[in-house]
């Protein structure tokens, strides 16, 4: 006897449900890792898929540019290379559909971006050409594939395998994937209190991005805050690049500092943003131009440790307590014991004493308010210096010491 249309739905439904319950879901969980990588480096994420699969991919690249954000950290990057029907076609009927996604994403790929490939079959020669593209350019590549895989599944860095042979089923669970991982991020963004980490080259950085190789030697560095010490202190935070006021000397400090074999880094609170007085992008957008502006005079600075977070939230990295500090060490393989901190405020030599840096409160900023506090509470612990020029003179005078001992001994 004919099953009603009704029973017909329920076994669909059953036969889903089983679906979901056999995913593997260890696999699901690497992806979150991935992405959730890819969005702390500022990485691209890359969409492709055809037919169905290319909307599961467009509402991909929807949930991750609006879905998945979160307060404190950077927005994604997410495109989707089928969404461009002008170029699509362009590139199928002057080539070949076969390297349409290949040559859309050839325009915009960068070594550390991601691709997501999603096919049902993981046979798809469009999909397969962009992943073969994509692990040359040196993207890591995932595939959302149905069973057994096909060659996509044997192609990417990281496969997962929808269990079913049915596409419509497979189809489904994909989109069910799709909101899990969105929601996911989501919420991982929310619980990890991490500070920003920005690099001289625009790019950001973790302690997974493994941009220092581990084998080389650690090495010692100079930190330094940012308002109060290279720019003007404003009690209503720097909202805008207009409100940034260079100190006088602090561009020449930097000159003086670039001369030197430490990598520099500004280690920065930042609760304006947490505080939804200015927005994240707004904040990254300030330093990335004062790293411009510093090497446009001459100078270098390689990092910008910030947190965004208000001392309510209680995250690890706000000065006083050493987060942003040790977050860079392990970043970028430093030796905070044989490291500088400069900063104006009692909160910034605090962080940098318990980091085990040789520290030092310029005047300028707060400093000069909090000079008897920090000289009660830490003494000699402490140096006391004019400016940031005069600190860059210290820092100077201590490795060409250091240089000196090393050589006598």
């Amino acid at each position: 006897m004919a099953k009603s249309t009704g029973d017909y739905l329920r076994h669909y439904m059953g036969a889903v449900s089983e679906v979901l319950r056999e995913l593997p879901w260890e696999a699901v969980e690497q992806v979150v890792d991935t992405l959730h990588e890819a969005r702390l480096c500022r990485a691209n994420v890359f969409l492709c898929g055809n037919g169905g699969s290319a909307a599961t991919a467009a509402h991909f690249v929807n949930d991750l540019n609006k879905g998945a954000n979160a307060q404190g950290v950077p927005r994604f990057r997410a495109v989707g290379l089928g969404d461009n029907v002008p170029l699509l076609t362009a590139w199928s009927n002057d080539l070949h559909y076969a390297e349409a996604f290949a040559e859309s994403l050839r325009n915009l790929a960068r070594p550390g971006d991601v691709l997501i490939a999603i096919s049902c079959s993981g046979n798809s020669a469009n999909v397969l050409r962009a992943v073969e593209l994509a692990r040359g350019m040196g993207l890591v590549t995932i595939g959302l594939t149905g069973m057994p895989g096909g060659k996509l599944a044997q192609l990417v860095d990281l496969a997962v395998r929808v269990p079913a042979s049915s596409v419509e089923q497979v189809e489904d669970v994909h989109m069910v994937l799709e909101h899990a991982i969105v929601s996911a991020l989501r919420h991982r963004a929310e619980q990890e209190l991490v500070p920003s980490l920005l690099l001289a080259d625009g790019r950001g950085a973790t302690p997974k991005s493994g941009v220092v190789a581990p084998e080389l030697p650690m090495r010692p560095a100079i930190f330094l805050d940012r308002d109060g010490v290279i720019n003007a202190n404003r009690v209503d935070h720097v909202k805008s690049w207009q409100e940034l006021e260079v100190l006088p000397g602090a561009l020449e400090a930097l000159r003086m500092l670039a001369r030197t074999f430490l990598p520099i880094i500004v280690v920065t609170n930042q609760a304006g943003v947490n505080r939804q007085a200015m927005t994240f992008e707004m904040a990254e957008s300030i330093n990335r131009r004062l790293l411009a502006l510093v090497r446009a005079h001459g100078g270098r600075i390689d990092a910008v440790v910030w947190c965004p977070h208000r001392p309510e939230e209680e995250c690890g990295c706000r000065k006083p307590k050493p987060g942003m500090l040790t977050y860079a060490a392990e970043t970028l393989h430093l030796d905070l014991a044989r490291s500088f901190l400069v900063g104006d405020s009692a909160d910034d030599v605090a962080a940098g004493l318990a980091a085990g840096c040789q520290v030092a409160l310029v005047l300028t900023g707060r400093g000069a308010a909090q000079r008897p506090r920090v000289e009660e509470r830490w003494g000699e612990r402490c140096r006391i210096l004019p400016d940031l020029m005069a600190a860059a003179e210290w820092i100077l005078q201590e490795i060409e010491d250091s240089e000196l001992e090393h050589l006598d001994s």
